[in-house]
Formats: C-alpha cells, structure tokens, sequence
C-alpha cells in the first residue's frame, strides 16, 4: 500500500492518503457488534467501489489495493462481492482478481454467481480464478463445468484444477475424471497428472482403454508419468485402439515407462512378453514401438528375425527406430553384407540418424567417427547432404573442420553452409575458435542464397545473437 501511495503525485497522494485513511477505519482489530460491523463493512465497500468506478486511476489503484490487502475481514469481502453483480465488465474482472489476491474463501460464492451468467470471457476467467485458487471439494464441479467454455475461461479452470486444495479436493478431482462428459474428461485426467494425483491410477487404466480417443491420449499421457510394469498390458492395448495422432502419443507413452519410468527394467520385461503372447498380426503393430524401446532382450528378437529370410525386412526395420548407437557394429556388418538396394538406403539412413544422437552410449569423438565412416560408404549425393546436416549435432571444433571441407563442394555446399551456421550458433564454440568462424561465414555469405542462412551468418560475424523463430 505505500509503495502504492508512494507513486503518485502529491495531490493525488493527499486525496488518495484521505480515502485509505477513511477506508482504514473498518475491521478493527478487536470486534465489535456483528451488525454495526457489517455496517461499517458495506460502507467502505461502497466507499472502495466508487473509487474503482471513478475516473481518476490512481484512486482505482488504491482501491484495488485495500481489496487485496488494505480491509480485513469476511465482512468486508462480503460486502465487495455483493456489489459485483453492479459493476461493469472491466471492474468486475479486477475486482474478481483482486478477491483472489485478497485470499478469503468467503468470495467463492460469488465469483460462482458471476461466472454462470457472464457473457464476458475476462469476467468469467476472473471468477474462475477465484475459484480455482479459493475454492473447496465442492467447487471442483464449477471448475470441471468450466473445462467446457472458449479461450481464458477454459485455461483458467485447467490451471484452477491443478490449483485448487483442500480436504476432499483430490477425490472429487479423481470422480469428476471418471464421470465427466467425454468433451472435458481429457482436462480433467490432465490436472491429475499435472497435480501428481498417485491415487488417480486405477482410474487411468480405466481410461486408457474408453471408447473415446481423446480419453484414451489424455490417459496415456498420464500414465507416461505414473505407469510401471502393472500398466503396460493396459497401455500396449490402448496402442492397439489409436491410430493417428493418438498412436504417436500412446508410443511415446510406453516408450516413456520402459526407458525413464519408475520401473523401467519391469516394464520393458513386461513389453517384452506382451509381445511374445501376442499374435503375428498384433506384434507387427507392436515391434516398432518395442524397437524404440531397444535393450538386449528385444536385440535378441530382433536378431531372431534377421537371421530368418520370412522376417529379415521386419527386423530391419525394427533396427532403423533403434534409440541408439549400440547397434552400430550390427549396421555396419549388414550395410557390408547386403547387395539389395533397398536395405542398403535403410541400414545407411539408420546409421546416418543415429550417429549424432545424445543418448551418451558414444562421446563426441566417436560420434564423428562413426558419421565420418558412414560418409565414407554413402555413394548419393543426398545421403551425404544428410550426413552434414546430421553433423551438426556434434558441437565440436572437429566436426566445425569436418563440414567446412564440403563448402568447396558445389554439390554439397548448401548442407555445408546450413551446418557451418547452425554451428556458429553457439557462442562459446564460435568465440573459442574466432578467426576460423569468421573465414567459413564470409564463405557462407558467397556461397547461399538462402535469406536465413545470410541473415545468420552476417549477425554470427558481428558477434550477434539470432532467435530462433518459433515453429508452427
């Protein structure tokens, strides 16, 4: 309050000073008659509400501040919240965020009675908010129902799921995600992982295998957090329902549980022998997912099925999602093995993709290494443009001197200068090897003509940073 006081200028200040003073006289500090309180309550109510409906600011910034801090006091919040429904959307909405600075549970009741008929989506996010950061068990409905609006008011009942405490307040948050409309019920299972909600599981099982989609991807999201062995014959079930985006999302999720999980050793043994009961149709669905997941017991199917004619294209492909290098002597074995075509442009796009990848099975020399022998056996000119822009993952001065070679390269230039720059954008890269940067820049700068690039390289020069633009 003074520094609030403290901003204006003096004859605000007086007038301001006066009005905080008159309003300060409210709530004291030992009780007196609950009526004449409630008296003097409403009065400094009015009093505050003027001030915010007024035409001078700072008054409305003084009046914003006794709400929040300023008046103790149910009476007072009492008495602000009754003359909410007076007010216009502007100062319905700030005083509604005051409320919820203020603290004082007694405003839940009629935040609620603002938000229902409010045609304003500022007004009713406000009361949300309040309710979200004021409210009981018993508001967890007002919230959910919520879920169902446009724009603020939405992302401010997920945010008051995640938000809201108390006794109780966990389980009505669990029954709402089990009898929820299907519309929301993804928000709500959301805020439960969000919230860390363990008791929650036995319900995300459930989930995870709803007639609905987008149940189904809100569930398996959740139990990417929660899952462990006991989980993955649900989840790999609830992989064999998705399709599109859903698939993407129920892969990633097991592939969570079985590599950074809990249990991870557990559930991948629990994959491992979803796999081995399944049918021939349902492990064709199954093994690529298994794939990302690696490790030697699946290597071990995989092998398997290389060495038999009937599923050698199953396991090659398997080994092409692999999540690291460990297969890397396998792949180079088979790319020397193999005269058809089309295995070969798989085992060396494998090679190429995972060369660089920071998954620590390799240091950075030996990621080099192996991109620079993989270099060495491409014969198309796309597979080595592939190869240089992978390159770039390995933030070193080698590999700096590796792709600057193929700026002399006119068929290679192009994926050169994006690795040269791509490179330069990091700093202390580029700074601990100066004058080298700034030679293979002023080549960027004549070979490219992509805008970008230029742009890039020309603030790279002169020691500038770039943003990257956001994608999408």
């Amino acid at each position: 309050m003074t520094r609030c006081l403290a901003a204006l200028n003096p004859p605000r200040r007086a007038r301001a000073v006066a009005a905080a003073l008159l309003l300060g006289l409210v709530a004291p500090a030992h009780g007196s008659a609950g009526e004449q309180l409630s008296a003097a309550a409403s009065q400094a109510a009015a009093d505050t509400l003027a001030m915010l409906t007024g035409d001078d600011a700072d008054l409305r910034r003084v009046a914003l501040d006794r709400i929040r801090h300023g008046l103790r006091g149910e009476h007072f919040t009492a008495a602000v919240a009754d003359m909410l429904p007076r007010l216009a959307d502007p100062e319905q909405r700030a005083v509604l965020l005051a409320l919820a600075d203020r603290g004082d549970r007694a405003a839940v009741a009629a935040a609620t009675a603002v938000a229902a008929p409010s045609t304003n989506d500022g007004v009713r996010a406000a009361a949300v908010a309040v309710v979200g950061r004021l409210g009981a068990a018993d508001d967890v409905g007002t919230l959910v129902t919520s879920l169902a609006a446009d724009g603020a008011t939405r992302d401010a009942a997920r945010r008051g799921l995640v938000e809201i405490a108390g006794p109780g307040v966990a389980a009505a948050i669990r029954s709402a995600a089990a009898t929820a409309p299907a519309a929301v019920r993804p928000a709500v299972i959301d805020a439960l992982a969000e919230r860390r909600d363990w008791q929650a599981v036995p319900l995300l099982v459930e989930a995870a295998v709803a007639p609905e989609s987008g149940v189904r991807e809100a569930a398996m999201r959740a139990l990417a957090v929660f899952g462990g062995a006991a989980e993955i014959p649900t989840m790999v079930a609830s992989l064999l329902k998705a399709a599109g985006d859903e698939r993407v999302a129920a892969e990633r999720a097991l592939v969570t549980v079985c590599t950074t999980g809990r249990e991870a050793g557990a559930a991948t043994d629990g994959f491992v022998a979803a796999y081995a009961a399944a049918d021939a149709a349902t492990r064709r669905t199954i093994l690529p997912v298994l794939a990302r997941v690696g490790g030697p017991k699946v290597m071990a199917i995989v092998d398997a099925m290389l060495a038999d004619p009937a599923t050698r294209s199953q396991g090659l492909d398997a080994l092409s999602k692999w999540p690291d290098a460990t297969v890397k002597d396998r792949l180079l074995a088979l790319l020397g093995d193999t005269s058809d075509p089309k295995e070969k442009e798989l085992v060396l796009g494998t090679l190429i993709r995972i060369a660089p990848l920071p998954d620590n099975k390799l240091n950075d020399g030996q990621k080099l290494e192996l991109l620079q022998k993989t270099m060495g056996l491409c014969q198309r000119t796309e597979d080595k443009a592939r190869v240089l822009e992978r390159a770039n993952a390995i933030r070193t001065i080698e590999t700096f001197r590796f792709v600057t070679a193929y700026l002399d390269d006119p068929a290679l230039a192009e994926p050169a200068c994006r690795s040269v720059v791509e490179l330069a954008h990091h700093q202390k890269l580029r700074d601990a090897h100066k004058q080298e940067f700034l030679a293979a820049l002023d080549k960027v700068l004549g070979l490219t003509k992509n805008d970008e690039l230029r742009e890039r390289a020309t603030r790279y020069k002169a020691g500038q940073t770039w943003d990257r633009k956001k994608k999408g």
